[in-house]
């Protein structure tokens, strides 16, 4: 009887060791597997992949760690396209509470468009896996990421889903842009609302408008309103840092218009631009070169502050 009890209590601990060791190795599956995007071979959607990190990356920061250079490489049928490009080089992760920072080098900001979108949803969606990480941040040569003349702030997983929900639809925004009176000597501000894609620029966006000039707002009266930007003149590259827009205008922007003096084109720019929260200053720069004097405004190889004199109501 005490020889029957004994087999049965040797079944029953052999019979829990299997399930304890069956329930572990379960539990390794789970906490260890992870679905990484990547964008299609068209770049026009996520597609995931599953993706086991090693047994050595054991705490939060290791894990996204090796999940980040899982999303510097194009998959495992290397079909896809990787969000962080070679050019881009992931410099660190820091991990504050349940915010996790990344940061980028300055080429992060080469990526625009539906591409940075759905790059940077790739990225959040992939880290927002890992446990103790709830929000995430970009940083780029240690300033916070800016799109659209904003910064991205904190991004969660209803970022993301807003963010590729808007990707397609047009997005509206009220501005105030400042073009010259009559006399070519002051300016005028006007309030309009744009209509504009959600990946798109809010800087390049303003720029633009000024290019496009005071006849192609619709919602408002522009009479007695002139253009500040010669007619031709193309924003080749726009780059906020610091809190400075730097602009870097075709050739065209250096023929001055004869009716229009040129602290008014300077300041046309400047003063729409810091606008926006994420720009107190505006460098120039005309074909990547730099200029002492533009037209009769002197300094214009220096950051500039906005001009409220030059304003009128």
């Amino acid at each position: 009887m005490k020889r029957k009890n004994l087999k049965i209590m040797i079944l029953l601990v052999l019979s829990l060791s299997v399930l304890l060791f069956g329930c572990e190795n379960d539990s390794y599956t789970d906490e260890n597997s992870y679905r990484v995007y990547y964008l299609d071979s068209a770049g026009e959607k996520l597609i995931s992949e599953n993706y086991t990190v090693s047994p050595e990356a054991k705490d939060t920061v290791s894990v996204a760690t090796e999940l980040i250079h899982a999303l510097e490489k194009n998959g495992d049928s290397d079909r896809y396209i990787n969000p962080i490009e070679p050019d881009i080089e992931f410099d660190e992760l820091q991990l504050d509470e349940n915010q996790m920072s990344v940061f980028f080098t300055g080429a992060y900001n080469n990526k625009t468009g539906v591409t940075e979108v759905l790059s940077r949803a790739a990225i959040v969606k992939t880290l927002l896996q890992v446990k103790g990480i709830d929000k995430i941040e970009f940083f780029v040569e240690d300033q916070p990421l800016m799109v659209g003349g904003e910064s991205v702030g904190q991004m969660d997983s209803s970022t993301f889903v807003e963010d590729l929900g808007n990707r397609g639809e047009p997005q509206s925004r009220k501005v105030k842009l400042y073009f010259a009176d009559s006399k070519g000597q002051s300016l005028i501000p006007t309030e309009t609302v744009v209509t504009y894609p959600a990946s798109e620029k809010m800087a390049k966006l303003l720029v633009d408008s000024l290019i496009a000039g005071p006849e192609a707002i619709k919602d408002q009266k522009t009479d007695g309103l002139l253009r500040t930007l010669p007619a031709g003149t193309v924003l080749n590259d726009v780059t906020i840092r610091d809190n400075i827009c730097y602009l870097d205008f075709s050739r065209e922007f250096a023929e001055l218009l004869p009716n229009v003096t040129s602290d008014v084109t300077v300041y046309s720019i400047v003063d729409t631009l810091c606008e926006l929260p994420s720009i107190s200053r505006v460098q120039f720069t005309i074909n990547s070169g730099v200029r002492e004097i533009y037209g009769e405004t002197k300094g214009f190889n220096k950051a500039l502050e906005r001009n409220l004199d030059i304003i009128r109501s």
